[in-house]
């Protein structure tokens, strides 16, 4: 069971909905959410336990802020809440929020600030709505700031200020919000992958699942539109998967077809998927509802869904990750 005290800011900050909950409530709840998904779109299922992520495990968080407020966005609201700590968060960003206070000060404007805990330490990007470049004056201040000894990369409005080591992916990049909800999908990849020599990972991102495979022998090309699918080399493929979807044919003599869109889904693409001829398919989605969308394309192509496994990386939230798998 997780046991928790219940936040300050719960109820009055934007983020977690289920505080007040008993472990055994929430997890019903959750569950419930899924199934519903699912009978929305005619598909019936019975998921796996609900898999969870321990609090104070989230290592990355973007924060609005605005003259000298910084936190979290009331619920349906701009107003920016001030906050002071957070449960869900690693130790290491809840620690640094004194500094971005002082940051924001500094700063005077408005907009988001992204912090990402690295191996290494903080990666820090600052997004103003002026979305433009730093000023001298500004540039010092932020040569300032990026000394803090915690901060291994600082950038501004895309534009890289400072960066102390070299980090293996680009500033803003998606990474799985805990080390150990990423532990966990790659486990249940690895273990439904067996027997599967080449694959396709559509929405690859910087290769978070495509090179566990590629180091356990697989054949696999990863595509998306993101910059950093340019670290995979010549495992990865730039190419926008909304806009021009890998053809059925293009798919033609793969074992497997892993995909992780972001949470408006993949309708474009899992169309294409329906015409090809694919043993297996697994679709990893944050977002049930598009997940139950885009499941009932494939059902209706012929595959039948034989595991959902949600993983709960947003704890407290309407949200949760599904490990899906569809068999031919």
């Amino acid at each position: 069971m997780m046991t928790h005290f219940i936040c300050p800011f719960f109820k009055t900050c934007g983020g977690c909905l289920y505080q007040d909950l008993s472990e055994e409530a929430y997890l019903e709840k959750k569950q419930a959410f899924i199934v519903r998904a699912f009978a929305d779109h005619s598909i019936s299922v019975t998921p796996d336990p609900i898999v969870r992520i321990p609090i104070h495990s989230r290592r990355r968080a973007t924060f609005a802020f605005s003259g000298e407020h910084i936190g979290y966005n009331a619920l349906k609201s701009h107003r920016i809440i001030d906050i002071t700590e957070c449960r869900l968060l690693k130790e290491e960003i809840v620690s640094f929020l004194p500094t971005l206070k002082q940051w924001v000060r500094i700063l005077q404007d408005k907009g988001d600030i992204s912090i990402l805990v690295t191996d290494s330490g903080l990666d820090i990007h600052i997004k103003t709505t002026k979305a433009n470049h730093p000023s001298l004056p500004l540039l010092e201040q932020l040569t300032f700031m990026a000394s803090d000894p915690t901060v291994v990369r600082l950038s501004y409005n895309q534009t890289p200020i400072v960066s102390k080591l070299s980090l293996p992916f680009p500033p803003d990049s998606f990474l799985q919000p805990s080390k150990e909800g990423e532990a966990e999908l790659i486990r249940l990849l690895l273990e439904q992958t067996t027997d599967i020599h080449k694959a396709i990972d559509l929405f690859c991102g910087n290769g978070t699942f495509t090179r566990p495979l590629l180091a356990n022998g697989v054949k696999i090309t990863g595509y998306d539109c993101a910059e950093n699918v340019r670290m995979l080399g010549s495992n990865g493929v730039m190419r926008d998967l909304f806009r021009v979807p890998l053809s059925a044919e293009e798919m033609k003599g793969v074992d497997c077809v892993i995909l992780d869109p972001p949470r408006a889904g993949a309708k474009a693409q899992i169309e294409q998927l329906a015409l090809a001829n694919i043993p297996k398919i697994i679709m990893i989605s944050c977002n049930p509802s598009t997940a139950a969308r885009d499941s009932k394309i494939l059902v209706n192509a012929g595959w039948q869904l034989t595991k959902v496994t949600p993983i709960d990386q947003f704890t407290w939230s309407n949200h949760i990750e599904l490990f899906c798998v569809f068999k031919k």
